[in-house]
């Protein structure tokens, strides 16, 4: 191991240990993150991450960026690139009066520009608490052969919104109101009257440049996949655009459809394959249009549960895809055949971990996996693993080293790994439950 940085670093004890604190600065402190994502973009390292009011799985979360172009010495200062709407902001665990993002993934697709996928909340916990969310309620519908979201007044009516931003009401007639659907904000005869993904009303003395009020529309509360796109390798990025209504099965989703973070695949044929789960198990969705059209496969057959899941593209084109497991044991495994349409369960990998997050490289031959190998989320690994194949070529399986390659001891979670060059590979991991997320270069060669 070399070059060990702490690219994000939180500033409150109640969630960070005051020793690890001192550690933040203005290029890499905040309240509390979660969640990294890394990428080699044209040369240029971006990290991701899960920026943070608490230390939950909910809150005034936002989404943040640092990017290197030295390889992962030196590094930019941390920029936020998406900001929820929130009612309140607060470093309390208990407030959940915010909407927020969570779970970032990145994509560099052929075009050169970088993908980030994640997923949305309004004002909830989430699914820590289904009871707040909108089951049965329908979140898309059909407006003259485009799906479109629905949004709903107090007494259940709904109301289309167009792509331009106009609100038609159910009967296709036109309204007063305009609103664009992911930002919130919902103006009527062109006056603010507050965001669709909040609860509530306005009210006195509560609006100013990032806290606002409920609208009196609201979007259904369930999760929704939204997209940004870099053109200049992480320096800007555009507003976050919803992709939800061309990959969400309404039918079989119910409220959850959600990122499995990290980072996605961009294949050899430049199709750009991102993994997503629901509460039925794994799907993937696909663009082969530099991701301004997106399309969803069937279910990854090795996950019944919800799950998150991590793939990559072996030398023979086949891609192999791992996802974490229901209790500590070997890793699931999947294979596609066909770029990622249809996927065939394998046999389970010697790759022992706990139920937790884990990201896969492929290297030629080689076959990275970074995880935790303890029985808890601890003593964090890379398994390495070659491809072996019979007399004629044909691929007979992985053969694992018996010897991983240490990462750290102690605490480990989630782990996002990339190539920095052809000898060296770079992980970003969570060393602590919250807040300290660190980044390390390997020697593989």
């Amino acid at each position: 191991m070399a070059n060990k940085q702490t690219l994000f670093c939180g500033t409150v004890s109640q969630y960070l240990s005051k020793d690890l604190i001192k550690e933040a600065d203005e290029s890499n402190g905040g309240t509390a993150f979660r969640i990294p994502a890394l990428i080699n973009a044209n040369g240029t390292l971006i990290a991701a991450v899960d920026k943070a009011s608490t230390g939950a799985d909910w809150g005034f979360i936002e989404l943040a960026v640092r990017t290197s172009k030295d390889g992962g010495k030196t590094w930019d200062k941390i920029k936020t690139i998406a900001t929820p709407p929130a009612r309140v902001i607060s470093t309390n665990i208990d407030n959940i009066a915010t909407a927020f993002y969570i779970d970032p993934c990145l994509a560099l697709a052929p075009n050169g520009d970088v993908i980030l996928l994640a997923t949305y909340f309004p004002e909830s916990k989430g699914m820590h608490d289904k009871k707040l969310l909108d089951k049965g309620k329908t979140a898309y519908a059909n407006f003259d052969g485009e799906t479109v979201p629905l949004i709903y007044d107090r007494d259940g009516n709904y109301y289309y919104v167009l792509k331009n931003g106009n609100v038609i009401d159910s009967h296709k007639g036109s309204t007063d109101y305009k609103v664009n659907f992911t930002d919130g904000e919902l103006y009527k005869n062109g006056e603010y009257v507050g965001n669709i993904f909040l609860n509530g009303a306005k009210g006195k003395g509560d609006e100013n440049n990032i806290t606002t009020y409920g609208a009196p529309l609201k979007a259904v509360k369930r999760s929704y996949v939204f997209m940004l796109k870099s053109s200049d390798n992480g320096e800007t990025w555009s507003k976050p655009v919803d992709i939800t209504g061309m990959i969400i099965n309404q039918s079989t989703d119910g409220v959850f459809l959600g990122v499995a973070p990290g980072n996605a695949l961009t294949t050899k044929s430049g199709r750009i394959i991102f993994p997503l789960y629901t509460l039925n198990g794994s799907v993937c969705v696909y663009s082969d249009d530099n991701g301004n059209t997106w399309r969803r496969n069937n279910k990854v057959p090795f996950t019944p549960n919800i799950d998150e899941w991590t793939l990559a593209q072996g030398a023979n084109d086949n891609l192999y895809a791992f996802s974490r497991a229901k209790k500590y044991g070997n890793t699931p495994v999947a294979v596609s055949f066909d770029n990622g349409l249809v996927w065939s369960k394998e046999k389970k990998a010697k790759v022992k971990s706990p139920k937790c997050q884990k990201n896969c490289l492929i290297d030629g031959n080689t076959i990275y996996i970074s995880h935790p190998s303890g029985k808890k989320r601890e003593n964090g690994v890379i398994s390495v693993g070659e491809f072996t194949y019979n007399k004629k070529g044909k691929l007979k399986g992985i053969k694992w080293s018996k010897n991983d390659m240490k990462i750290n001891d102690g605490f480990f979670a989630y782990s996002c790994m990339t190539k920095v060059n052809e000898s060296t590979v770079g992980i970003l991991y969570e060393d602590q439950p919250s807040s300290h997320i660190v980044f390390e270069t390997i020697k593989v060669k």
